[in-house]
């Protein structure tokens, strides 16, 4: 095997590893969404950004191999993994491997981001409906009248704020 379709190789299988760990995350970030798991939300919040930190260093070195391959060649059509082909035909179904398996990592990232992002903006959405549900029960329960007979609501500890 050339060394280029071996360095090639390794930086394919880097990005396929952490895209099935960042998919995993999300996975578990998913059900600490709807577990409403706080601190588990946080630290995979936290892991999440450290692989994503990774992810991107790894796609980085990727462009960088294949850049540096394909600089090489006189036929240069851009810089598509699919160009390689040309360069490696003896490798054309391990190219077309790698490119079904990238393209298929990046759908199911950019899936389970967005389920990530819908299940975040749904309990955001609820809370704040639970949140003003709560203070307009309590205004009602809290309803004073004044002398001249007008109605005035206080917040929950209001009262005690103002005798102190």
């Amino acid at each position: 095997m050339p060394k280029e379709i071996q360095a090639i190789s390794e930086k394919v299988e880097l990005l396929h590893e952490s895209s099935n760990r960042m998919i995993d995350v999300m996975e578990r970030q998913i059900e600490a969404i709807i577990s409403s798991n706080t601190t588990q939300i946080e630290e995979l919040a936290n892991l999440h950004s450290t692989l994503t930190i990774r992810y991107t260093e790894n796609e980085q070195e990727f462009i960088q191999e294949l850049s540096a391959i394909l600089s090489t060649s006189t036929e240069k059509k851009g810089l598509k993994l699919i160009a390689l082909k040309e360069l490696f035909p003896a490798y054309t179904k391990q190219i077309e491997y790698w490119q079904a398996i990238l393209h298929e990592n990046v759908s199911r990232l950019q899936q389970k981001h967005h389920q990530v992002v819908e299940l975040l903006e749904f309990a955001m959405n609820n809370n704040a409906k639970m949140l003003e549900t709560l203070y307009s029960k309590s205004s009602e329960k809290n309803k004073h009248y004044s002398p001249t007979g007008a109605t005035h609501s206080m917040m929950p500890g209001m009262a005690l704020n103002q005798k102190a």
